[in-house]
């Protein structure tokens, strides 16, 4: 019986070194830019590229969008590691703005919408990412200072896998009125983080918690890894009993590590 405990808190505890996750930061991007859609309103940029990231406005006269191009050629995903999370974040410099019909007002809410960028300033960069809105930021009462968080994870993951070089992302107004977000002090900013494949419960370290967790998950409708790639061990895109399996001959009987 005691041989038993042994085995079993052995087999519960037993775990590999703590893992550490990566993090790969990009403050004030290389080509950050404006463009102004104005004479005529019809929603393609016609006046600029102007060399500042500066406001977004959506006005009775014109509307102006901040792009910024981020170079994401640097980074790759370490071996057995997943991108977890990516944040793109501005700082509100200013909140009374004044030009193209708005007065002072500032919207409900801005957005980020997303394009391939190539690392040049250009007027189509205006309209490159209509339609692909990436996530919005509600802004009722907005203060100087404060810093929109913006989750753009699906995108650049898309993007780190196809092999581009520049992430393009827009910040516009989604409702009339306008705010600056004016550049410098580290902002716009882009984040990148890593998890680590096979730590299903996120405490840092892959070990039998992880197995158990997986299958309360998969068969005893308890909570799902978060984030949910952390449980497709053996990458064939979805998590199932086989993740298990593969997890298990990885800890105990010395098969290939997670998402190798």
């Amino acid at each position: 019986m005691y041989k038993k405990i042994l085995v079993i808190l052995f087999f519960l505890f037993w775990a590999f070194p703590a893992l550490a996750d990566s993090v790969f930061t990009i403050e004030d991007p290389p080509v950050d830019f404006e463009v102004v859609d104005a004479d005529p309103f019809d929603g393609i940029g016609d006046n600029g590229p102007y060399s500042t990231f500066n406001d977004a406005l959506l006005g009775t006269e014109g509307e102006c969008r901040s792009m910024a191009e981020f170079d994401i050629s640097p980074f790759s995903v370490p071996p057995g590691e997943f991108i977890s999370a990516a944040t793109f974040e501005v700082r509100i410099t200013a909140i009374e703005i004044y030009g193209l019909g708005v007065n002072g007002e500032t919207p409900e809410s801005l957005a980020v919408d997303g394009y391939v960028g190539n690392g040049i300033a250009e007027l189509s960069d205006f309209e490159a990412g209509d339609g692909n809105i990436l996530d919005w930021v509600a802004t009722p009462d907005p203060q100087i200072g404060q810093v929109l968080s913006f989750d753009v994870t699906a995108f650049v993951t898309d993007l780190v896998n196809a092999e581009e070089s520049f992430v393009g992302l827009t910040v516009r107004a989604e409702t009339f009125g306008g705010l600056w977000v004016t550049e410098g002090s580290g902002f716009p900013k882009l984040t990148i983080e890593t998890g680590w494949c096979g730590d299903v419960n996120n405490d840092g370290v892959i070990n039998s918690a992880d197995v158990v967790y997986l299958i309360n998950y998969l068969f005893k409708g308890g909570p799902a890894p978060d984030p949910i790639q952390a449980g497709d061990v053996n990458l064939d895109g979805v998590l199932n009993s086989a993740d298990v399996v593969y997890l298990i001959n990885y800890l105990f009987k010395g098969g290939p590590p997670p998402c190798s």
